[in-house]
């Protein structure tokens, strides 16, 4: 499809153009974006999850995971789960952009929407979620359960195991374990992401008194984008840990362990986290999850919009 240039009207009633880029320019980007994100960022995800999955507070801070980790697992430890989230990475980010982008162009269409883009960019961002969430369940549960497996005395041998027991022993229950908690966990966390990101964008046009994205420097979307994920990550903490909970808590019980979670559910996975930790256990893990969240974000809308933006 051709590229189209349409008059947005942001919330304080001032006149924007923005490109609908060409399908395959969206492709393009998001894949970079990508899989650049999750080969950096991965040793701190692998930590958040650790962070996250414990009761009693083994870990003090996320220092000391790390050097737990790096002892009891040696440095390696760090990248579990890792082939899955790199190979997953690519499809699931292209999913993900190009259903956001999509959505923009589709709610454009209403004048409300063109009136208030924010409302706009979050609805197009919860709606990327669930359109995406089709590839990134599945990883992620997979990465998880790697990711957290000696916690846990869950015994994975590698990638592909994870994947075959996990088929094996629970099938598509398994592999989609969580979904619905995953949607009202990153839901919210993606369209609070993209409606900052985008407008911190704005803000950021007026500030070095640009027209065009292109003008925009690597630098400012990487504040940009930082910026609207840290904020993002620490709101929705309590969420993301109800749902990684509820993903791994299965992975004991298919391999005969007594799990350490017993949730019906994410609501009452949340509830129960409230009632035995307080609203310390809800945000424990929360700075972990802004220290992955933020240069993860930063790094993938970034490379995204700085890539698009040369192929405008």
């Amino acid at each position: 499809p051709a590229e189209k240039v349409v008059v947005m009207v942001d919330d304080n009633g001032k006149k924007k153009l923005t490109t609908s880029p060409a399908l395959w320019k969206t492709f393009a980007a998001s894949t970079v974006s990508g899989m650049v994100a999750r080969t950096a960022m991965h040793p701190i995800d692998t930590l958040k999850a650790k962070l996250q999955v414990q009761i009693k507070g083994n870990y003090r801070s996320l220092l000391s995971v790390a050097m737990h980790t790096v002892r009891s697992e040696g440095a390696v430890g760090l990248y579990a789960g890792f082939p899955t989230a790199l190979i997953g990475s690519a499809p699931a980010s292209c999913l993900y952009w190009t259903s956001y982008e999509a959505s923009k162009k589709a709610m454009f269409e209403l004048k409300f929407m063109r009136d208030y883009p924010s409302v706009c960019h979050f609805c197009s961002g919860f709606m990327a979620e669930i359109v995406s969430c089709v590839l990134w369940v599945p990883i992620d549960v997979v990465k998880e359960r790697l990711q957290v497996q000696s916690d846990l005395k869950t015994k994975y041998r590698g990638n592909i195991d994870a994947v075959r027991t996990i088929w094996k022993n629970e099938g598509w229950g398994g592999i989609y374990k969580g979904y619905g908690a995953t949607i009202i966990s990153f839901g919210p966390f993606t369209a609070i992401f993209l409606m900052l990101s985008e407008r911190f964008k704005v803000m950021a046009m007026d500030y070095l008194n640009v027209k065009s994205e292109k003008e925009v420097p690597f630098w400012m979307f990487v504040c940009t984008g930082a910026s609207s994920g840290a904020i993002a990550s620490i709101l929705t903490n309590p969420l993301d840990k109800a749902k990684l909970r509820l993903q791994v808590q299965r992975a004991t019980l298919s391999q005969g362990a007594e799990p350490l979670f017993h949730y019906r559910g994410f609501w009452h996975g949340l509830t129960s986290i409230y009632a035995t930790e307080g609203w310390f256990g809800l945000f424990r893990g929360a700075g972990a999850r802004m220290l992955f969240q933020a240069p993860s974000t930063a790094i993938s809308i970034a490379c995204f919009e700085w890539i698009r933006a040369r192929m405008l």
